[in-house]
């Protein structure tokens, strides 16, 4: 089969667009498609944590990022009073180990437009309003059918094209329901009145007759989400007069010019498998959950960087076809984890509205972030290990798009053949680099998509047991 591209990417939202981007970077040949022409003109995602941040840097685009973002103040949960029960404050200026904001509130029709030329410009030949209608799939790669009576020709395809994926479908993919419906209606607005009361964080109002999240985003933009109540209809909830009793509570027509409406149904669902022969489904095809950590984007730009990374390192000979199997593997386990973190928090504020400051002892938000803990990762204690590296506090160094072996002042210098094989960067770091963060003697084994794989004292035995995964059984004399 000749191939028209390594890669072809169905879907352009902003995880569709950086997966493109990502593989463009790291040299593959990319097409990405869409259905509509034009990016979408108002915001959906409006959160975005300081590992997509640093994603972002890592691409180049941290200054237009910023341009269109403003750093998060926090968040907190109040009861029926305004009483907080918890909640986190955070200053505008703070940043955390990865060297960003926690979290920022973005534009993302901005974000979208400035990623879209950025993929350009790294060589994606973008297609829009096109529609892909039909997929076949072998050992040769993968054929996609289009809507003009075209097709394409690839080596991998992704999936990228949202909660009602043409290509889940395609390649027969089911979605695992995890137990978690509620009827909500979004309303964004444009902030006129720059002196009216409201939140400078994002809240969770805990209030029994109705629960309400209220968003800061960036600039002017605020955003409420309302809980419909089980006997409020969707076509009830798109009234005008019913959303302006739900605002009236908040600020008069004068003070909030309303710019979009939405009755969702908050989920949570996580695909059967992630992938299927040399197909891949990534953001919303794959994963869909409630939106109160702010973490449904996230989870879909993971999937983004994680393939990008993967698929360039098997396209140019550096990695074994196996490592693609490590996709599933990883990004499957911890997207559910992320889905059920937010279930959770859903929960909670439910609990809350019921029980006040009993609730925190219900145990809903305490689950820790999830880490990746299978695939390319070395098993081990490390708090560390399956996360992003931080950034060193001495600035010593920066993490490329290639694997990285940091050691320490006691550890050993010699590296097995594999890491140079790899083209891996090799920095001695000072025992203040991290703080207390790594023992002296121990080496750290970093990915290209900064994800801590390993930290060891013993390189020769990690190197053996991560070889197999990365360029396979055949070549473990690495």
């Amino acid at each position: 089969m000749e191939h028209d591209a390594d890669v072809v990417i169905v879907g352009c939202g902003p995880v569709g667009v950086m997966a493109a981007l990502r593989c463009s970077q790291r040299g593959l040949r990319v097409i990405a498609l869409d259905n509509e022409t034009e990016v979408y003109p108002l915001p959906r995602a409006i959160g975005m944590d300081d590992e997509i941040q640093d994603l972002f840097a890592r691409a180049g685009l941290i200054e237009s990022l910023r341009d269109h973002s403003t750093p998060g103040r926090g968040g907190d949960f109040v009861d029926a009073s305004g009483e907080r029960v918890v909640g986190v404050d955070v200053s505008p200026d703070f940043v955390g180990v990865l060297g960003h904001p926690p979290m920022i509130m973005f534009d993302q029709p901005s974000v979208e437009t400035f990623l879209r030329d950025a993929a350009v410009d790294a060589g994606v030949d973008l297609r829009l309003g096109v529609r892909a209608t039909g997929l076949a799939a072998n050992d040769l790669g993968v054929t996609l059918e289009l809507g003009d009576g075209t097709s394409l020709h690839s080596r991998w395809l992704i999936g990228a094209d949202g909660a009602k994926s043409t290509v889940r479908d395609l390649i027969g993919v089911s979605l695992i329901d995890q137990e978690f419906d509620q009827n909500w209606l979004v309303v964004d607005t444009t902030l006129l009145d720059p002196d009216l009361a409201l939140p400078p964080l994002a809240r969770q109002h805990c209030d029994p007759k109705r629960v309400v999240t209220f968003v800061p985003g960036h600039g002017t933009r605020r955003r409420w989400e309302f809980q419909l109540k089980p006997e409020e209809t969707r076509d009830q909830a798109l009234e005008p007069g019913f959303l302006d009793a739900l605002l009236a509570n908040w600020g008069r027509p004068d003070q909030l010019q309303i710019d979009r409406v939405a009755a969702y149904r908050f989920h949570g669902v996580v695909a059967d498998r992630f992938s299927n022969g040399p197909v891949f489904l990534a953001g919303d095809a794959a994963h869909q959950m409630p939106p109160f950590n702010g973490q449904g984007m996230c989870s879909g730009m993971r999937d983004a960087e994680n393939l990008a990374w993967k698929l360039a390192a098997v396209a140019h000979g550096s990695a074994g076809p196996q490592l693609l199997d490590t996709y599933d593997e990883e990004r499957r386990p911890h997207a559910a984890r992320q889905v059920a973190q937010s279930v959770d928090a859903g929960k909670l504020i439910d609990a809350i509205a019921h029980d006040g400051e009993r609730a925190l002892e219900s145990g809903y938000g305490r689950r820790k972030f999830p880490r990746l803990e299978h695939g390319v990762v070395e098993s081990g204690d490390h708090r560390l290990i399956g996360l992003p590296l931080p950034a060193p506090v001495d600035g010593s160094f920066t993490i490329g798009t290639s694997w990285t072996v940091l050691t320490g002042p006691g550890a050993t210098t010699e590296l097995p053949e594999l890491w140079t094989a790899l083209g891996a960067a090799a920095h001695p770091i000072a025992a203040s680099a991290f703080g207390d963060t790594f023992d002296p003697t121990t080496t750290v084994i970093v990915r290209p998509d900064r994800i801590v794989a390993a930290v060891t004292t013993d390189m020769s035995a990690t190197t053996s047991r991560l070889a197999p995964l990365i360029v396979g059984e055949s070549r473990v004399e690495y």
